[in-house]
């Protein structure tokens, strides 16, 4: 099958090339992100138009999308962040000091009626005078619940405690997981139900997971993962880290329509562990900023060789930052396009991740 790409800027590309600022009015000023929005495509059309990126007149989106997990964060008491040239940053490790019996009784249903929720909600009104019915947050009208995993997410609430809380007191572990769904439910449940949604499919983002040591994920966060997905028609994984020694445990989450792996993933182990899964690896951004062109073709090359036995191959181009060279991403089209030269591109501009809108954030 012919390999697809996806492509995807962090906000400080486009800072230095096109002076864009991204701040605070990006993710709560719907026609300021518009303008942002229309101004990446634009120039990435400049750029690479030639390969099919970017677009000379784009429409923005109708959707807002906020990090499920800095979604999560906000609503336990993390400070959120700004900055002109980067993304939504959460701040503060919000359940550090509660005990676990503490956390387990924290109410769920009291994090959706937090304020960063009815601000969403606003301006999901807001989108709707806009764009009509195409209106949506978090992408939840496409029929996906696009979220981190618990273990990810509870990681990000309650930082380094939580592995020795893997190690010692796994049933402790557990329990703060499933609270960190709980949570999630809420939240979720609340905003799919306020814009008439019903997601049916799972995303789940597992940033934290190559950390743990493959008998840890899993005799802990696998059961938690597997018990989660089985209540989706389809599920997708997310492990950015580089997770080799845990293909196995991958293979027993529940059937999976695609999986995305981190740079220094064996892709052809992936390719035998996981038969009959798209593959879907992301490409280092740091070998995209710092390597010439000919190595960068070359991985490519390894990195299709190594998938090929999959159904099908996204290369996921992703959180290029402000010193990429251009022309290392026109290498990538160039390769993919000399390999098959009706090559499509999966997605261009903030758009491409299936969970971040401009990049990785955990």
């Amino acid at each position: 099958m012919t390999p697809r790409i996806s492509l995807n800027f962090m906000p400080a590309f486009y800072r230095r090339h096109a002076g864009l600022r991204y701040g605070e009015a990006y993710l709560f000023d719907p026609a300021y992100r518009a303008e942002v929005q229309c101004a990446e495509e634009r120039f990435l059309f400049e750029a690479l138009g030639r390969h099919g990126v970017g677009s000379p007149n784009p429409a923005p989106s109708p959707s807002l999308f906020i990090q499920p997990v800095d979604l999560i964060m906000r609503t336990q008491g993390a400070e959120w962040r700004y900055p002109e040239d980067g993304t939504l940053e959460s701040w503060g490790t919000p359940w550090k000091d509660l005990s676990c019996e503490e956390i387990v009784r924290l109410d769920a249903a009291a994090a959706a009626q937090h304020p960063v929720i009815d601000a969403l909600l606003d301006q999901y009104r807001v989108l709707e005078r806009l764009y009509g019915e195409r209106a949506d947050l978090c992408g939840l009208k496409s029929g996906m619940l696009n979220i981190h995993t618990p273990y990810t997410t509870a990681h990000q609430l309650r930082g380094e405690t939580l592995f020795v809380e893997l190690l010692t007191d796994p049933a402790a572990a557990t329990a703060i997981m499933e609270k960190a769904w709980a949570i999630y439910q809420a939240v979720f449940g609340l905003l799919a139900a306020a814009i008439g949604a019903r997601p049916t499919r799972l995303q789940l983002g597992d940033c934290s997971a190559s950390l743990l040591s493959a008998e840890t994920y899993v005799s802990v966060v696998l059961p938690v993962n597997r018990a989660i997905g089985t209540g989706f028609a389809s599920v997708g994984y997310h492990s950015c880290g580089p997770s080799s020694h845990l293909l196995d445990a991958f293979s027993r989450l529940p059937p999976l329509d695609h999986i995305e792996l981190g740079p220094g993933t064996d892709l052809a182990a992936a390719a035998r562990t996981l038969p009959g899964v798209p593959l879907s690896p992301l490409i280092d951004p740091v070998l995209m900023r710092e390597q010439d062109p000919a190595v960068v073709r070359t991985h490519i090359e390894q990195t299709l060789f190594q998938t090929a036995p999959a159904p099908a191959t996204t290369l996921c181009v992703w959180s290029l930052d402000r010193d990429t060279p251009i022309e290392n991403v026109a290498t990538v089209y160039e390769t993919v396009a000399e390999r098959d030269p009706s090559q499509k591109v999966a997605s261009g501009g903030s758009g491409g991740p299936a969970l971040p809108e401009h990049g990785e954030s955990t």
